[in-house]
């Protein structure tokens, strides 16, 4: 007889500034591939609990973050931070690093309300590579998908398994997330890239967090 296993599905509020956590492992495997080759300095803009800031500074880069709110406070990463509101325009003043301004990436996943404003700027102020986490179906509009041919979009790189991405307030709760439902992509724009996007996966190592 052949059992089967219950699927536990959880269903989160939207949370108002679309601030949603994702596993460690989603970043460090981006890092750990050749998306930012030739990049030194990382900011993320939206940081949030700053773990894409922390596994940049793991990897060996010198990275930064801001956001809205000090929601990275208490949590135990490296790196350094602000506040600072990205999509009103202020931009990062980290202390001694002037170069914030223009860093060689920014790495973030962004509130998806804001995300092709969120990719504009970030094009601006990024000097290298631009890479953000959204979801899949991002590029798929009519609308969206003819802008995005304007622009230096080298990669799509679907993330496998599914992330859980609960709302960071889940997370404070102490909420242990199960598997993810949604399908997500890291975009990744090179500037200087011409021609049509390439496509692959990011895939999750048994050691990842």
């Amino acid at each position: 007889m052949t059992v089967l296993k219950e699927r536990v599905s959880h269903l989160w509020a939207r949370h108002p500034d679309d601030w949603y956590c994702e596993d460690y492992w989603v970043s460090e495997r981006l890092f750990a591939s050749s998306a930012l080759a030739g990049c030194r300095s990382v900011l993320d803009p939206a940081c949030g609990f700053g773990r894409i800031v922390h596994s940049a500074d793991v990897a060996g880069f010198t990275a930064a973050g801001s956001d809205i709110a000090p929601r990275w406070r208490d949590q135990p990463h490296r790196g350094v931070y602000c506040v600072a509101d990205f999509i009103a325009g202020a931009w990062p003043a980290v202390k001694h690093r002037p170069s914030w301004s223009k860093p060689d990436a920014i790495v973030s996943n962004p509130p998806f309300k804001h995300a092709e404003a969120f990719a504009r700027l970030a094009l601006e102020r990024a000097t290298k590579v631009v890479a953000l986490l959204l979801p899949t179906t991002w590029r798929h509009g009519d609308e969206r998908s003819r802008w995005l041919e304007t622009t230096p979009l080298a990669e799509v790189l679907d993330i496998t398994p599914r992330p859980s991405m609960p709302p960071g307030p889940v997370i404070l709760a102490g909420e242990k997330p199960g598997g993810g439902t949604k399908d997500f992509s890291w975009f990744v724009w090179r500037h200087g890239y011409e021609g049509r996007h390439l496509g692959g996966w990011l895939r999750k190592c048994a050691e990842a967090r």
